[in-house]
């Protein structure tokens, strides 16, 4: 692809071309050719970046805003964001493999957002009160904890970057998004049209920064003080280091990990739906998504005719560049992560699994046909796999399905697939996880304003429209109280010695 932009950071208001390379190789998915190495933010812009954030925090111009002008500078930053969106989503697609149909359907959350962001305030999400029984109001405000720092992973960068930023800069923070290495390019350009509208409305230059690097780069910034609220989304093996600093710092942290999602095929589903649904949460985004299919649980019966209704389905997917809109399936965004997952599926086969390939790809990049895998020890399989492989656990009646879709410690997402909706609602009901759909696969959320639970190994804080915003405040209570405690008040002391 041409016209990617070299790796730059912006550091209160001034971009800079980042100059420290860090020992990672990116490469073209589609081919696997490489393209150079991944480049980090230097240490003084590191530092320079904290400084300025902990400095426009203290001096309020930003968080002291009325709310609706807050509002004004995102929906600036929201326009500037969408006229930029296809080059943003076309950069998503070069560099994470997913086809460009799909980083385009995501490209609505880019710039959207931002206008949603901005709407929860004009609704006064920030404020709300009581009246005490003598009759004085008490005002309960919602305010910026502090500068904060948003990561994100390579899978679907942007419109991560984007919930987070707009969330955080509605509450009132200065905002330090930190990109990931191997896909750095749309979050970098969603940063540079933001920060573009966000001047233009008259916000401090420190309001939005981006910087680059790898993981020790996020530590140093999960560490620093001037930090004072995280939001991550990515492994559970990172999320859990930086809860326990963040634990040790008492900064809050918003964590959304992995997950083995299981989708539950109930005995009286269509099958062809069921092979469409297991099929399109096996491929959406190559795989490459905490809310991908991970356990395929279905009844013993129909074991066969849902495996040869999935592979129908992917059969008729095109595979290959990403950057074809006709692409359905494409590679995954580096040869280190289908290593890893390769490595995963050869640990199930030596276990005495098998393997199914579901579609063919090119021998040259970074493919990987989706898998579905079968006969693998159930406590063997309970270990997310980053990529388009599922295993499948037959059950024999409706309390060995929840059993099988509640027995990994994830808790991100499930799906269950039935005729009697009531029924399959019923079974939803008693998985455990964040959210539950049923009859479905889309990538987005049930509702807008829903939240996005986390349960157990996949996270920490509920994500959302509303959530998502108030994480990044504390609550401030004040009022006129107009009583006293019930000890003895003001010159009780004298009177007691007068008599």
């Amino acid at each position: 692809m041409s016209q990617l932009p070299t790796t730059a950071d912006l550091v209160d208001g001034v971009w800079q071309p980042c100059s420290r390379e860090l020992d990672v190789v990116l490469e073209d998915p589609a081919t696997g050719e490489p393209l150079g190495r991944a480049m980090a933010s230097a240490p003084e812009r590191v530092e320079r970046a904290l400084a300025a954030a902990a400095s426009l925090h203290a001096d309020e111009s930003w968080t002291g805003l009325a709310d609706e002008k807050r509002a004004d500078a995102l929906e600036t930053a929201a326009a500037a964001v969408e006229a930029r969106v296809p080059e943003i989503v076309r950069a998503e697609a070069y560099a994470t493999g997913v086809p460009l149909a799909q980083t385009s359907g995501l490209g609505v959350i880019v710039g959207g957002a931002f206008r949603l962001a901005a709407a929860r305030l004009r609704a006064g999400l920030l404020h709300s009160g009581a009246v005490r029984p003598d009759g004085r109001s008490v005002e309960v405000r919602r305010a910026a904890l502090g500068p904060a720092l948003c990561v994100v992973p390579y899978n679907a960068p942007a419109p991560m970057a984007a919930h987070k930023a707009a969330s955080a800069l509605a509450a009132g923070c200065p905002v330090v998004v930190k990109a990931p290495e191997l896909a750095p390019y749309s979050t970098q350009l969603l940063v540079e049209a933001a920060a573009e509208g966000l001047a233009a409305a008259g916000a401090p230059p420190a309001v939005l920064q981006l910087l680059h690097g790898d993981g020790a780069t996020g530590a140093r910034l999960v560490a620093d003080d001037r930090i004072r609220v995280v939001s991550f989304t990515g492994g559970t093996a990172t999320g859990r280091d930086i809860a326990a600093v963040c634990g040790r710092a008492l900064k809050p942290v918003q964590l959304e990990l992995g997950g083995n999602n299981p989708l539950i095929v109930m005995p009286d589903a269509d099958v062809a739906i069921a092979g469409r649904v297991a099929a399109e949460l096996l491929t959406t985004l190559n795989g490459q998504w905490c809310r991908a299919l991970g356990r395929l649980v279905v009844p013993a019966r129909l074991l066969t005719e849902v495996l040869d209704a999935t592979a129908g389905v992917l059969a008729a997917l095109r595979v290959g560049d990403p950057l074809d809109p006709a692409t359905g399936y494409g590679p995954l965004a580096h040869s280190r992560h289908r290593t890893k997952a390769l490595a995963a599926v050869e640990a199930l086969t030596g276990a005495g699994a098998k393997a199914h390939p579901l579609a063919g790809v090119p021998e040259r990049g970074n493919f990987l046909p989706p898998l579905l895998v079968t006969g693998a020890p159930e406590a063997a399989a309970r270990e997310e796999i980053f990529g388009p492989v599922a295993t499948v656990h037959p059950y024999a009646d409706e309390a060995e399905a929840v059993a099988l879709a509640n027995s990994t410690g994830y808790g991100l997402e499930g799906y269950v697939v039935g005729g009697d909706e009531t029924a399959a609602l019923g079974v939803a009901r008693r998985v455990r996880a964040g959210e539950v759909k049923v009859n479905g696969s889309s990538v987005l959320s049930l509702h807008t304003d829903t939240p996005r639970p986390a349960w157990g190994l996949s996270g920490l804080v509920d994500e959302g429209t509303d959530e998502t915003i108030l994480h990044f405040t504390g609550a401030r209570v004040t009022g006129v109280e107009g009583a006293f405690a019930l000890h003895a008040g003001p010159g009780a002391a004298s009177e007691r010695g007068a008599r």
